[in-house]
């Protein structure tokens, strides 16, 4: 099971956030597991470089100036949880939910729970599926789409030989969301899809602006916005496969440090 939750606050203090609160939701979710269920605390921290959740930043609040956001109280935001495995999934429901507490601080702010959001059809960036279901309507589709249009919400960069590409090369997309669902998905795809990605799919259209994500002295650029890449000249399996990682991309982020927050991604219809 694939289960993304929206968790709704409201903030009792006052304070100036950093826009890239990513770190600190990383940090609450691995606080609270220690509480909720330490034995899966323990595994999280002990799984290797591939990890089966996402985080987001803290959003809803408003523009940031200079990277950082002035919080007054009454102020409401959002971030969201996502989970990529059966396990992980059942235990966010049946622990980590409903442990979450009335009160809880991210960064200098304390906010009030207001509560949380499993529905899509209440929050666009909710939902509970089976992975089966997803094999099921994209990949043993006989018609799948030559393009696709992503929304990329919080900033996205990609592992380069020079240090960061804060741009969503085909190849570099398809090859993240790969590596995930090879990782955790329920059946396995071509290692070459990447390759193929890389190889025969085109950017057709972008919207993007780049944004420094500032923790402490590190410096990463990302971009956010949208961009639309297509695939002229693939066959219909190779394009239900691709399709198939495009929607997973909704569950398992894009690119570099999605369990801290970038790189939130969504197929737009």
């Amino acid at each position: 099971m694939l289960c993304a939750v929206a968790i709704e606050l409201e903030a009792l203090t006052a304070g100036t956030l950093l826009a890239a609160s990513g770190r600190d939701v990383h940090g609450l979710w691995f606080h609270h597991w220690q509480k909720a269920d330490s034995r899966v605390a323990d595994q999280l921290h002990a799984e290797p470089q591939s990890r089966p959740f996402s985080v987001s930043p803290l959003l809803g609040l408003g523009a940031p100036h200079e990277g950082r956001i002035q919080v007054t109280p009454g102020a409401c935001g959002w971030f969201r949880v996502t989970t990529l495995t059966a396990a992980l999934s059942e235990r966010l429901q049946a622990a980590w939910l409903p442990q979450l507490p009335e009160k809880l601080t991210l960064g200098p702010v304390q906010w009030r729970l207001r509560g949380f959001v499993v529905d899509p059809a209440l929050h666009p960036w909710a939902g509970v599926t089976e992975q089966a279901a997803l094999v099921d309507t994209h990949l043993r589709n006989t018609d799948p789409p030559r393009e696709w249009r992503l929304r990329l919400a919080t900033p996205t960069t990609f592992h380069a030989a020079s240090g960061h590409l804060p741009f969503p090369l085909p190849g570099a997309m398809f090859g993240s969301w790969l590596r995930r669902w090879q990782a955790f998905g329920t059946v396995n795809l071509p290692e070459n899809l990447g390759e193929l990605a890389q190889q025969k799919i085109v950017v057709s259209g972008y919207q993007l602006q780049t944004v420094p994500v500032r923790d402490g002295k590190r410096l990463t650029i990302g971009c956010v916005g949208q961009v639309t890449v297509a695939a002229p000249a693939l066959k219909p399996g190779e394009r239900a496969a691709l399709d198939l990682l495009a929607a997973y991309a909704f569950w398992c982020g894009t690119g570099h440090r999605s369990t801290q927050g970038l790189g939130m991604t969504r197929v737009l219809h």
